[in-house]
């Protein structure tokens, strides 16, 4: 069987010790409690920073499984574009189909964001529960599309952090409403005309919940280098937006192309 067909996996760098590997929290779980996976059995191994192996499962209990590694597949090569996703923190199930769509685009980086027009409403004694559900959402979807390494799914916080988190993005982007906007076609395109052969291009994304964004979040964004941009002529929905702004740039700087 090829590697691709493996069931894929993932654990920590510090769980891979020579020739023997660790499989534990969710992952050992799914592999044996919904797997069913046994000694003998073959998958995939891949580290957060994107090393790969080939191993044979050892020993399997519910909470941890080793294996043992029996070929190195080497390190992915980074790709091309690394997204920071600001996703709004809108209704459940919507906000989860766009965290695992965005996924399958190669999101680098979530980060929801508590906006002043979300809906909903996160207690900060949930946050944890919350973010937890939301990395295995979206590492589900990375392994379904054989995504190495998964993406970073980071808890809840307000526009100021990730404002200042992305301040070093080499693309910033807010897609919303208002007047001022560029067209988003323009503004990437411009990006790919001045972009080097094989560099590296980072950009953060930020987008608004139902309600969109308030003039204050879009001006406060505008300080920190965002540029405000339009999508179209329709009015998309807030879990559709970041779909589409996602492909837009996939697909101009990115691997879709």
């Amino acid at each position: 069987m090829s590697a691709d067909r493996l069931r894929l996996f993932y654990t920590e760098a510090s769980q891979i010790t020579g020739d023997e590997a660790l499989i534990t929290g969710d992952e050992a779980a799914h592999l044996v409690r919904a797997l069913r996976m046994k000694p003998g059995e073959q998958c995939r191994l891949a580290t957060e920073a994107g090393d790969e192996f080939i191993a044979e499962i050892s020993n399997v209990s519910p909470k941890e499984v080793s294996a043992k590694i029996i070929e190195r597949l080497g390190r992915r090569p980074p790709p091309p574009l690394l997204v920071t996703l600001g996703l709004p923190l809108i209704k459940g199930e919507r906000f989860e189909w766009a965290l695992e769509k965005t996924t399958e685009l190669g999101v680098t980086a979530f980060r929801p964001l508590a906006l002043s027009r979300c809906e909903v409403k996160i207690p900060a004694n949930k946050a944890d529960a919350r973010t937890t559900r939301w990395e295995r959402i979206a590492r589900e979807a990375a392994k379904q599309c054989g995504r190495i390494p998964p993406p970073l799914v980071l808890g809840p916080a307000p526009l100021d952090d990730f404002l200042s988190n992305t301040k070093d993005a080499d693309l910033k982007l807010i897609a919303w409403l208002g007047e001022g906007r560029l067209m988003a076609t323009e503004v990437i395109a411009e990006t790919r005309a001045t972009k080097k052969e094989d560099a590296q291009i980072s950009a953060a994304l930020i987008l608004g919940p139902e309600g969109d964004l308030t003039p204050e979040e879009v001006e406060a964004a505008c300080a920190a280098g965002f540029i405000p941009v339009d999508m179209g002529p329709r009015v998309l929905r807030a879990d559709t937006a970041p779909v589409v702004l996602v492909t837009m740039l996939q697909a101009a700087l990115g691997d879709m192309a």
